[in-house]
């Protein structure tokens, strides 16, 4: 996945990569709303900003301990999945094993240990998101919270890769066009909240690696 994603660095490559991960959800009604309320945009980018600096200031150990923590879950996960299927995903998984083993042999700072964390904890949210489309005919039919906390993620995570496209980014392989196309994913899924959920989180990890330089 990533060396094809290096080659060719294209959306489309990035919708039939991950396209798997909600071909079992039926599609929204009415596609989610381009413009979202300002009231949510700005509480998700409160949010969202209050995490990220939490994470910055936990410290080495602390965000080592994160990325343990998603990589194992991930794993679990994975490990789940039937044999030669969620190849990218493994794919994707590997590639935070590394920046992980870098980080804790001290090779890159702290900013290694932030990209590892973004990386793992899209692999855990896309593992889950993959895992509830697959069985999506076992998911409880109850209502899921009211407001528009989903649709102002969505926006607030659709801003900030807006913000990462224009800035200068690494020449390793790149993972922003799946970002964008996961978001793109979440808005076709917004009649299934938590699959909804579980993409937008995984596009919201890999926009905070690729804001750590990935």
């Amino acid at each position: 996945m990533a060396k094809e994603l290096a080659k060719n660095g294209t959306k489309a490559l990035a919708a039939k990569k991950f396209s798997v991960v909600a071909k079992h959800a039926k599609k929204a009604a009415k596609h989610a709303a381009k413009k979202h309320a300002k009231k949510a945009a700005k509480h998700a980018t409160k949010h969202a900003s209050e995490k990220t600096a939490g994470l910055k200031h936990s410290g080495a150990h602390g965000g080592i301990r994160t990325a343990f923590h998603h990589m194992q879950r991930a794993s679990v996960v994975i490990s789940l999945m039937e044999k030669g299927t969620g190849e990218d995903l493994r794919d994707l998984l590997d590639r935070g094993v590394k920046l992980y083993e870098h980080a804790i042999e001290g090779k890159g700072g702290d900013v290694t240990i932030l990209r590892a964390v973004g990386v793992l904890r899209a692999a855990e949210h896309l593992s889950m998101a993959g895992l509830y489309a697959a069985r999506h005919k076992h998911r409880q039919k109850v209502e899921a919270p009211s407001g528009p906390w989903l649709k102002g993620f969505m926006a607030e995570t659709s801003e900030r890769l807006k913000q990462v496209e224009d800035g200068e980014r690494s020449k390793g392989p790149d993972l922003f066009p799946v970002a964008e196309e996961l978001v793109r994913q979440a808005e076709d899924a917004d009649h299934d909240t938590h699959l909804a959920f579980e993409l937008v989180m995984a596009a919201d990890a890999l926009c905070f690696a690729l804001e750590n330089g990935l």
